[in-house]
């Protein structure tokens, strides 16, 4: 059984070329570690592919599962990226316009579509800035079906039990 279903959001792992697996890879994949894609489709056999992600838009990669994490929405300093938002310590935000490396283009306070200067992460952090996280959507009432259910959690039909 696969611990992943379509529509998740994963997570390419370091090194992922390193773990033994059914598949194989091309050097271009190496690129997309640590980029969060959604599944498109999920075998018994341990396969998954991952919809078009936007550097190679025709292209959809086919991955041994064990090469995938479930995405994980904590923004870090180590996985800050573009369009991300930092906060300063007085409370005024700066969109995150490019990360190359540790260094990060940030924009205007009132205008996120203008380049306004380049820090280095550690500045950031040493300057009292702190990374904006999204919020979770909350669920005030959900109703699923069986199948829903079984297709959600992965789980095995015969091993449900519904409690009151």
């Amino acid at each position: 059984m696969n611990k992943f279903k379509v529509g998740d959001k994963v997570t390419v792992k370091e090194n992922f070329w390193e773990i033994k697996g059914d598949g194989g890879f091309v050097d271009k994949m190496k690129e997309l570690v640590g980029r969060t894609l959604e599944l498109d489709s999920v075998s018994s056999n341990g396969s998954v592919h991952t919809k078009q992600d936007d550097s190679y838009n025709d292209t959809v990669w086919a991955w041994h599962k064990d090469w995938l994490e479930p995405y994980n929405p904590t923004i870090t300093w180590e996985t800050l990226k573009w369009k991300d938002v930092v906060v300063e310590e007085d409370g005024k935000e700066r969109l995150v316009l490019d990360v190359r490396n540790d260094l990060v283009d940030l924009s205007y306070i009132d205008d996120f579509n203008r380049y306004f200067t380049t820090y280095h992460k550690q500045q950031l952090q040493d300057r009292g800035f702190t990374i904006k996280q999204p919020t979770p959507t909350i669920v005030e009432k959900l109703e699923l079906t069986l199948e829903q259910m079984v297709d959600n959690f992965v789980v095995d039909v015969t091993n449900i039990k519904i409690k009151k």
